[in-house]
């Protein structure tokens, strides 16, 4: 990706993209933690989408150490 060194002077605000609408984020509503078995629900949106709100693990690094543990 290219950038195009600007001077202050020359922006615009037709060249400022605005911060997408929150919904284009995923929100795990109904995702199971694997840590500690807290399922996600509507009304915990305000912890981050990545983060258990019950434990505070994150969901992908929690999922990515159980991948490398040998089955037993």
């Amino acid at each position: 990706m290219q950038y195009k060194k600007l001077n202050i002077d020359e922006l615009t605000l037709e060249e400022i993209q605005p911060r997408q609408e929150v919904e284009d984020e995923p929100s795990n509503i109904g995702r199971q933690c694997l840590k500690c078995e807290h399922v996600r629900l509507a009304s915990e949106s305000h912890v981050p989408a990545y983060e258990c709100p019950a434990c505070g693990a994150v969901y992908d690094k929690v999922e990515q150490v159980l991948v490398k543990q040998p089955k037993r």
